[in-house]
């Protein structure tokens, strides 16, 4: 079995795509502009600060100074790039409207990008805040250290299925076994997705192409970092290839899912 399961990662390797694995550390980020999970934005003046339909401020879930990253395909190499999420129960997941519609005015999430973070900033204590108790899938701020890997393709990942099949099929037992090995799981920017669920590109715009931009996993080891996505679960934002290349990030489509 051993040499068998060998035999399939060199396989998958193969269908590697790069990736950022991204660890968090319980520490605070090094300046307003690093990149974090977590804490406050760094936000520029006289712009609107993101905010629900409601007119309750969103929470910062990761920034990233993408000069600070080691680079991927597509991807601007400057700037700032925001992920914010409501203060709610279902983490800012909109289940009242179509998808399509959610794409067109997302309510309880926002993916914003500066492509210049030297512009005069708000002071931390001007960032808005959401009032009452924290439902956040994290409460503090971790600091970040990277690592560009070769991600391979992760079962729960809608592409496995044809790139199983042109590496001759996998057998069901070695697939259970790769889940085992969490095969996609953990935080990254790019590379494939995981779900503890099913892929939701498996059932909606089958007709259109859509990459991880970022997963944010669950985090519950013994050194210091607590991330918990409902029940162990796991946060996912895609965005179409052609936007991610033109610094679009206007159109990101955001799920998140749990045991």
């Amino acid at each position: 079995m051993q040499d068998d399961m060998q035999t399939v990662l060199t396989k998958l390797a193969a269908h590697g795509l790069p990736a950022i694995q991204l660890t968090p550390h319980a520490a605070a980020a090094a300046s307003a502009t690093s990149s974090k999970f977590g804490g406050l934005a760094w936000w520029p003046q006289g712009m609107d600060y993101p905010h629900t339909a409601a007119g309750a401020p969103l929470c910062l879930l990761a920034q990233f100074n993408l000069a600070e990253l080691p680079a991927l395909p597509l991807w601007p190499r400057q700037g700032l790039l925001q992920f914010f999420i409501a203060n709610d129960d279902t983490y800012g997941m909109d289940f009242d409207r179509s998808l399509d519609q959610v794409l067109a005015q997302p309510d309880g999430y926002r993916v914003v990008y500066h492509p210049h973070c030297d512009l005069p900033a708000l002071d931390a204590a001007a960032i808005p805040q959401p009032d009452g108790l924290c439902q956040l899938p994290l409460q503090q701020e971790y600091s970040l250290s990277f690592a560009l890997v070769n991600d391979l393709p992760a079962p729960s990942d809608v592409r496995f299925e044809a790139i199983a099949r042109k590496i001759d099929e996998i057998d069901d037992s070695l697939i259970d076994n790769l889940f085992d090995l969490g095969i996609g799981t953990g935080s990254k920017l790019g590379g494939y997705a995981y779900f503890t669920q099913e892929d939701p590109r498996s059932y909606e715009l089958s007709n259109e192409q859509w990459q991880l931009l970022f997963q944010m996993d669950t985090h519950d080891e013994d050194d210091d970092v607590w991330i918990m996505w409902g029940d162990c679960g796991v946060g996912n934002f895609f965005i179409q290839p052609e936007r991610l290349a033109a610094g679009d990030f206007s159109r990101v489509w955001y799920n998140w899912d749990c045991c």
